[in-house]
């Protein structure tokens, strides 16, 4: 799931690891993460001096916009806005009088409006009305619903004669307005979104710490921030996968060299005074080192003599075959930056999902 895309691969020294709260415990320092975590889920917080509100954008959209960053580094705001036209809201929605997207991309600040989404027609067999579908990010149902009566009770609002609130888990939002005879739902609906949370300002403020210092980052900056640490990742695992192939090869080496004469082999250690000299006797007798030597003596006898010397050979073969890939890759940066770009369309595969907030007319091309 994506939870897991966030943490897989932290066991391969791919990140730096600190202590804990109470220094019991080691934890990473920052998360491998296969995806632009920070934009796609967005953020809040306050600390000291300062504050973040990150919007949540789309998986899908988000990594589109990566892997183009990845392929062209001097792309502009206006061509990664062709990818992310703006942010997504799990609530849906629509988003409205944008212009604040564009400089909030630019320059890390800038404020957007989020309306309903409602459907128009008849609520009973003889009236008109609102059906509200969608809500801004974070506007709860019952919040509309008290908003509207007081604005209704003040008359600050004409034409609205019950509203009920049929929402649960299982429809969504469902919150019905029903209208007097006369009244255009069009004109109603637009004092709606001016007097009530129908209509609700959202404010970018995209504060993030990059290598532990705060910096206020536009989105081309977030996701070369990103694209950088993914380079890091991939290095840092081929490196520690390397280490470990080589390691691993060291050991079927040695034991294809004792398989030639197993019976030998026992006769050595079943010989010796003690696993010292039956170490120095392998080391000798069949040019091992100390580590080879070592891991077949720790070898349960069972397991050394069912050994496959076929099996051994194309365990080999592939550990020199993945040697060599991970030696080609780390030595070649555009090799790097293409699999950081293929894992990602890999992550896009599995968990991107259909645009829930619509984008309103005003959006600049």
């Amino acid at each position: 799931n994506p939870a897991m895309a966030m943490v897989s691969e932290a066991d391969e020294n791919t990140v730096d690891f600190g202590p804990n709260y109470d220094g019991q415990l080691a934890e990473p320092l920052v998360l491998p993460a296969a995806f632009p975590n920070l934009l796609v889920n967005g953020a809040t917080g306050i600390a000291v001096g300062m504050a973040t509100n990150m919007a949540p954008h789309n998986l899908g959209e988000v990594i589109n916009a990566t892997k183009y960053l990845i392929e062209n580094p001097k792309a502009t705001t206006k061509q990664l806005m062709k990818f992310i036209p703006g942010p997504d809201f799990p609530t849906g929605g629509e988003l409205v009088d944008v212009e604040g997207i564009t400089e909030a991309y630019d320059s890390g600040k800038g404020a957007f409006k989020i309306r309903a989404t409602v459907e128009v027609g008849k609520v009973t067999s003889r009236k008109q009305g609102i059906i509200v579908k969608e809500l801004p990010f974070n506007v709860g149902p019952e919040k509309i619903v008290e908003k509207i009566a007081e604005v209704v009770k003040s008359k600050k609002i004409q034409g609205i004669s019950d509203i009920v609130d049929l929402s649960d888990g299982k429809t969504g939002t469902n919150v019905v307005i029903e209208l007097k005879n006369g009244f255009e739902p069009d004109e109603v609906l637009e004092k709606l979104y001016k007097l009530t949370p129908m209509e609700d300002a959202f404010a970018i403020n995209a504060v993030a710490l990059v290598r532990g210092k705060p910096q206020t980052l536009g989105l081309k900056e977030l996701l070369q921030v990103f694209i950088d640490h993914r380079i890091e990742v991939v290095r840092r695992r081929s490196e520690f996968r390397k280490a470990k192939a080589q390691d691993r090869l060291l050991l079927v080496d040695g034991l294809l060299k004792a398989i030639i004469d197993i019976d030998k082999v026992i006769k050595i250690i079943r010989g010796s005074d003690d696993a010292a000299a039956a170490k120095e006797k392998l080391i000798k007798d069949f040019k091992l080192n100390d580590e080879q030597a070592t891991y077949i003596l720790d070898m349960p006898l069972r397991r050394l003599t069912k050994m496959s010397k076929l099996e051994l050979e194309t365990e080999s073969k592939d550990l020199k075959a993945t040697i060599a890939a991970l030696t080609k890759l780390l030595k070649d940066d555009d090799a790097i930056r293409a699999q950081v770009s293929e894992e990602l369309s890999a992550v896009a595969k599995s968990f991107a999902t259909a645009r829930r907030t619509r984008i309103g007319k005003d959006i600049p091309a």
